[in-house]
């Protein structure tokens, strides 16, 4: 190539743009003009720099093993940094394709430049730009970051929802395994009782498993009531659809079904003060919340003892409140009650059954209708549960 066309080719590089054409025609002259096939390394990572490349055709990448920094092309320059301080290379440069290029010797760069700045001020500008891109590129990384970051937040959160979902999981199969299989076999038992000895009993002993019998069938229907509605909300298939009605009429429903199971076990059930007040929820899941705590306050309160209904206006919602004195939580187990994978299956006081999925059925029922549900209770003296629901 003749001085003249090299001289084309320079005013084309971004870091001569500036210079005079007297001063690109003297590095024209002491250009070495070299090739390198495809494969070939051009320079080494670790040598010493002492010169600057200026492709003039073909490809070449800048790379550190298989880590690829930056592919160049015609008219890019690379060691140019290395003719103001020379330093061990950071990077190895391969030719990616049949590679003609030109080389400039620092030692030549020099004493051309000790009395022009052009080249030096180009020189200095690719470097501010390539740091401006190098900040471009730690901004992006840090993005980067930021949404692996994120990205791993979201694996942490669905492994715990798998985790969750595995322990649910368990805990049907554990219902299914230990308490579907509990009745089940005293059903057979008394009924076998029944089948087998009828002749040998008395009428108050036949009278006593029949209405055995008859107790054991009511907790088992509303045991499977119960892992039926929990499966559904499970797979998505029971929604709210919340109306507006008075809560009061939906209570006095479900106490006068009570009525008979607490007279049973001679318990007093009553609503205490009783509120006209209008709710929006879903009425169907308003009757399970209150069958599966009325039941429970029955089933764990003893004969003469008292359970009562309450109901209270707030500014937004309508709060319902169970009170019993029966036997009462231990501290331990309050934080445990609404939790599949430590609920467990309690007897009451008339060794009534129970699978400890009607209270986390109950809080689930609740916040799906936009109310909360909490509970107090002391060993010995009884439980309060209380749950609100959006006034109409």
């Amino acid at each position: 190539m003749q001085n003249s066309q090299r001289v084309l080719f320079l005013k084309q590089v971004s870091i001569f743009s500036e210079s005079p054409e007297s001063l690109l025609y003297q590095i024209a002259e002491n250009l070495l003009e070299i090739e390198v096939q495809k494969g070939n390394h051009i320079v080494l990572k670790g040598e010493l720099g002492d010169s600057m490349y200026i492709l003039i055709d073909g490809r070449v990448k800048v790379h550190d093993g298989d880590h690829i920094f930056s592919i160049l092309k015609k008219g890019d320059v690379f060691g140019k940094y290395y003719l103001i301080d020379q330093k061990e290379r950071s990077a190895t440069v391969t030719a990616l394709l049949p590679t003609q290029l030109f080389l400039f010797h620092q030692e030549i760069f020099y004493q051309i430049t000790k009395n022009e700045s052009t080249v030096v001020k180009g020189i200095l500008k690719a470097l501010v730009g390539r740091l401006r891109d190098m900040n471009i590129v730690e901004e992006q990384l840090a993005l980067q970051n930021q949404e692996i970051l994120l990205q791993k937040e979201e694996l942490e959160k669905q492994k715990k929802e798998l985790i969750e979902l595995n322990t649910s999981k368990d805990k049907f199969f554990s219902i299914i395994a230990h308490d579907l299989r509990s009745p089940i076999t005293t059903l057979i038992s008394l009924s076998e009782m029944l089948r087998t000895d009828m002749d040998l009993l008395t009428p108050e002993l036949q009278k006593e498993i029949l209405t055995n019998l008859y107790d054991l069938s009511k907790d088992y229907l509303k045991l499977l009531d119960n892992l039926l509605q929990w499966a559904r909300m499970q797979t998505g298939r029971l929604k709210a659809e919340p109306e507006k009605f008075p809560v009061d009429t939906v209570i006095r429903e479900v106490v006068n079904f009570f009525q008979v199971y607490a007279r049973d076990k001679l318990i007093t059930l009553e609503i205490k003060d009783p509120v006209d007040a209008m709710v929006f929820a879903d009425k169907n899941m308003l009757k399970t919340v209150l069958r599966n705590l009325i039941s429970n306050a029955i089933k764990y309160t003893a004969p003469d003892g008292l359970v009562t209904v309450e109901v209270a206006q707030r500014d937004i919602t309508v709060e319902i409140i169970i009170r019993d004195n029966g036997v009462g939580i231990e501290p331990s187990m309050l934080e445990q009650i609404f939790r599949l994978d430590k609920a467990h299956t309690t007897r009451g006081t008339a060794n009534e059954i129970g699978s400890g999925l009607g209270l986390i059925l109950c809080k689930e029922f609740v916040e799906k209708n936009g109310g909360t549900l909490q509970v107090e209770s002391e060993r010995g003296k009884g439980s309060t549960f209380r749950f609100t629901l959006p006034k109409a």
